[in-house]
């Protein structure tokens, strides 16, 4: 579904696979259960090299008009930030990406997050407010 009157939706898709060459952005504040609730089942967990959790996140961003832009995010425990014997604890996840975008999209999730106590996956579009809007 998009909307006719021009208002810009998101679309947040969950990846399984693992993704090369993006970087570090940013970070956002948020426990291992709210990423799962948002995102469902991390993309990695494990003890990696220097992470134990990686949640790969496509997004799409519409306007309703036809015209798309589509990105990019990870979010990762660097240096096994994550507690885990305490999923419920607050972390600072890193945010990986090819641009700034991504960790402006993660903040983005979370914020919708907050307001809904929703998962925003699984065919959901979001509308966003014109200060959450992209340039297309």
């Amino acid at each position: 579904m998009q909307y006719k009157d021009g208002t810009q939706t998101i679309q947040f898709i969950p990846c399984e696979s693992n993704v090369t060459g993006s970087s570090y952005q940013g970070k956002i504040r948020a426990s291992y259960y709210d990423l799962v609730d948002m995102f469902g089942k991390p993309a990695y967990e494990g003890i990696g090299d220097k992470i134990t959790t990686e949640f790969v996140i496509d997004y799409q961003v519409s306007d309703g008009q036809g015209e798309s832009k589509y990105g990019m995010f990870t979010l990762y425990d660097w240096h096994f930030a994550r507690n885990l014997n305490d999923p419920s604890a607050v972390t600072d996840w890193n945010v990986g990406g090819n641009s700034y975008e991504a960790s402006q999209t993660a903040d983005l999730a979370v914020k919708m997050f907050a307001e809904t106590n929703e998962s925003l996956v699984y065919a959901k579009l979001h509308a966003l407010t014109e200060e959450d809007e992209f340039i297309l």
